[in-house]
Order: C-alpha cells, then structure tokens, then sequence
C-alpha cells in the first residue's frame, strides 16, 4: 500500500485525467465514426504522456521545492518520499508503455506521442532557464499537450489528416492558452491584451467551424456540457474547500463536463 501510495503521490491527483478524456474524445469526435476501442487506446496513452509531464515536472523542481516550506507538500521527491532515481525509472516505464500503445494505433501516433515527451521535457528541464518566459507561467502543459490529445484521438478515428485536423489544432490551442491566461495568478501577465484578443477570434472562429459548420458533435452533446458545466460549476462554487478561483472552477467544471457528455455521445452511437 506504501508503495501504490507513492506512485500515486508521484504521479499526482488525476486532476488532468477530464481534460485529457474531453481533449481525445474531442479529436475522435472530429475524425469521424471510428473503432472505440482504438479510441480507448488513444485515451490511455495520451493519460500516460501527461502523467509523464507531471512526473518530470516534480523531478525538475525537487531541489527547489526542498527547500520551500510547502513544497515538500506537493512534492514527494522533494519530501524523500519517492527517490529520485525510482521517479526517473518510473517515467521511463511510463513513456515506454505510452509509446507503445501509440505503435497499436500507427505510425503518426506515435510520432505525436514523442512530441509530446519533447515538449514535455523542452519546458521542464531547469537548465533551458524558461522559468521567466509568458509560456512558462502558464500551465503550459495543458494548452500544449491538449493538440496532441486532439489529434492523438482524431488518428484514431479518421486514421489521416483533414481540414478538421487544422481547425481542432487552432482551437485547442487557442482555447487553451485563453483558460490558461484566464486562470494565471493576479500576480502575472503571461499575455498581451492583443495577444489575447487574438487567440479569442481564433478560438471563436475555429469553435464556429468545427460546431457549426463541420457539426463535428451533435446539438444535444453541446447543450448537455453546457448544462453541466453550469451545473458543476454551481456545485464545486458552493462546496469549495480548497478555495479555487471561479476561472480554475469553471475550467475543470467544462473539462468534466465535456468528458462526460462525449462518452455519454459516444456510448448512445454504440448502442444506436
């Protein structure tokens, strides 16, 4: 159990687990009517790259975090309850096991797969000094990682590239950096009002095109992650004990969201 506890610790809460499910099923929603269980796969090694980008990220910060009087809190490397040398062989397994899966799907996965690991690795490795850098201030896995997500679950699908690979690429990556801007500490101005303004008249554009347009996810899906975001978020307003923002609420209320109602979408397309 000590054990199982400190992979869970190292790995982290699975507060990522929503956004990354909405972000694949998102992709395979875009790609078209495709096989499930692939899509399955496409979830699971997309959850295993993040978890490897939360993994490297503690080991990076362990000796920073040491000597924090909280960061031994949020991180067990620095605390000794994980060594460092298990958190760096426990992150090989995890990326072996990622890339695997991706190789189940073809080729193009798994090349999005060690994309991933790289940017992973590009923006945590302390010796790159990004720490002052817009994107760095950013909970830049997300936005980043997201597209891979997206397109991880569109391969799985539709099995090649479309116009709606572009437009689910602008959109994530234009909605993410909107909620990761929007979420930021008072403290910080990771971006421009014009960057800003910019990113919001692409994600509107791309959002116009894939829903509107392209109908990637049917009328009632969108109205049931709006009903249940609001929902959530209401919920998680009033019940708040660890005092998050009302943006960090609203996110993960729609990334909850979002998850549910695409496997609720996708589960009424099996047995329909």
């Amino acid at each position: 159990m000590k054990f199982l506890r400190s992979i869970y610790n190292l790995v982290g809460c699975l507060d990522y687990l929503p956004a990354t499910l909405a972000a694949t099923l998102l992709g395979g929603a875009a790609g078209g009517e495709g096989s499930a269980p692939r899509l399955g796969v496409a979830a699971l090694s997309n959850l295993l790259l993040f978890s490897f980008a939360v993994i490297y990220q503690k080991i990076e910060n362990a000796p920073m975090e040491a000597a924090q009087a909280n960061g031994k809190g949020r991180n067990p490397i620095a605390s000794g309850e994980v060594s460092i040398r298990f958190a760096r062989a426990f992150s090989a397994v995890v990326v072996l096991v990622c890339l695997a899966l991706a190789a189940l799907l073809g080729p193009l996965n798994i090349v999005l797969e060690l994309l991933g690991v790289l940017i992973a690795i590009t923006l945590s490795y302390r010796g790159l000094n990004l720490g002052n850098s817009a994107l760095m201030r950013l909970e830049k896995q997300q936005p980043l990682l997201s597209v891979i997500f997206g397109l991880s679950g569109f391969l799985a699908t539709a099995q090649r590239l479309k116009i709606e690979a572009i437009l689910l690429t602008i959109f994530l990556l234009a909605f993410g950096f909107l909620f990761a801007a929007w979420t930021a500490e008072k403290s910080t101005k990771p971006l421009s009002r014009p960057m800003l303004i910019i990113l919001l008249v692409f994600a509107t554009a791309a959002a116009y095109m894939l829903f509107i347009v392209f109908e990637v996810i049917p009328a009632w899906v969108l109205l049931l992650i709006v009903l249940l975001t609001s929902v959530l978020a209401l919920l998680k307003h009033r019940f708040n004990p660890n005092q998050q923002s009302m943006p960090q609420i609203l996110f993960d209320s729609m990334a909850i969201a979002s998850a549910i109602s695409l496997i609720i979408s996708y589960l009424v397309q099996e047995i329909f």
